[in-house]
């Protein structure tokens, strides 16, 4: 219906390219929108609207596909105003902006695995940070960055990121404080730095209790209750699985964090599931963990994350001491085929 529709309206030129199976030679290509002469506080307005449209389609689908196609022209229209006339009293807003979509795009590129493009843009995020005078901004773009390290498996650079993060922590709120402090505590306990993670596990729960509403961006609003026992959650995943902790506090926070996400943050919830799973299947019954793991593979199917798809695979290693059992060797075949 929609192509006969589509030849009725658009005639001999539409039909031509339609039997030739070009879809795309209907669409009016893409233009660069042209810049202003000088930056208006409507602009940078756009800038930030963008970001959080972006960051919100980027937690319900993940990284990759239009979320990232739709970021790239918005990105190079944003940097242009960089170098267009702009009064001081809206410069460092300016950077801001620019800063949080170079960011909002770097988080989305890493969960793609696009990890170079990450890099960059996370940087560029740090730049424009610094260059805006914003430590909030800084504080996220250096715990991405961190994040990112410690995901490829550089948690040495990662933990340099995260403390650089800390560096006049008194700028900064008790929730930044608290991602960062997650950060550390992932990097030392990928590292089997066991103490050092417990340590920083227990300052992000201590700046975690100080938050209060209204300190914070708006950005920030991801990081809840549900958030914070996700982050230590997984640091204490990490030592669990080196034997290094008792799997039971990974266990709590993490349950906490699925039961505590909201609609809006289906990949963070798929990740503790999935986390929640490989634990289960290691350290306890094998049957529970299948149960979780149905669940997570659910919301898997709805996203293009391929940091959730590396989660399943890192599941699928961990289920092949109980690969005999009936309802295990199913669980390997569904994420063997939602992984094709």
């Amino acid at each position: 219906m929609l192509r006969r529709n589509l030849l009725a309206v658009g005639g001999i030129a539409t039909a031509t390219a339609l039997t030739a199976g070009s879809w795309s030679d209907i669409i009016p290509a893409p233009g660069r929108t042209p810049l202003p002469t000088s930056v208006r506080r409507e602009d940078i307005a756009q800038v930030r609207e963008a970001s959080a449209a972006l960051a919100k389609w980027d937690n319900l689908y993940g990284g990759g596909g239009i979320v990232r196609d739709a970021s790239i022209g918005e990105l190079h229209w944003a940097t242009g105003l960089l170098d267009t006339p702009c009064s001081d009293s809206l410069r460092n807003d300016l950077f801001s902006a620019v800063g949080r979509l170079s960011i909002v795009m770097g988080a989305s590129a890493f969960d793609a695995h696009a990890h170079d493009d990450a890099r960059r843009l996370l940087a560029v995020g740090t730049a424009c940070a610094e260059e805006g005078d914003d430590w909030h901004l800084r504080a996220a773009s250096l715990n991405w960055r961190a994040r990112q390290e410690i995901w490829t498996g550089s948690p040495d650079k990662g933990l340099t990121y995260a403390e650089q993060g800390l560096v006049r922590s008194d700028r900064l709120t008790p929730r930044e404080q608290a991602t960062l402090h997650n950060a550390r505590a992932r990097a030392l306990a990928r590292m089997g730095r066991r103490e050092e993670a417990l340590a920083a596990i227990g300052r992000s729960d201590t700046a975690f209790t100080q938050s209060k509403p209204g300190q914070d961006s708006p950005w920030m609003a991801f990081y809840d209750n549900a958030q914070h026992h996700g982050d230590t959650g997984h640091a204490l995943y990490d030592l669990a699985l080196k034997g290094l902790h008792s799997p039971r506090p990974a266990a709590e926070r993490l349950k906490t964090a699925i039961n505590g996400h909201t609609p809006g943050y289906v990949r963070s919830r798929a990740f503790s599931r999935t986390k929640l799973s490989s634990l289960t299947m290691v350290t306890g019954d094998p049957h529970e963990a299948v149960a979780i793991a149905n669940r997570a593979l659910d919301e898997v199917g709805r996203l293009r994350s391929r940091r959730a798809a590396e989660d399943l695979r890192e599941l699928f290693r961990h289920s092949t001491h109980h690969s005999k059992q009936p309802d295990v060797a199913e669980l390997r075949h569904r994420i063997t085929t939602a992984l094709a």
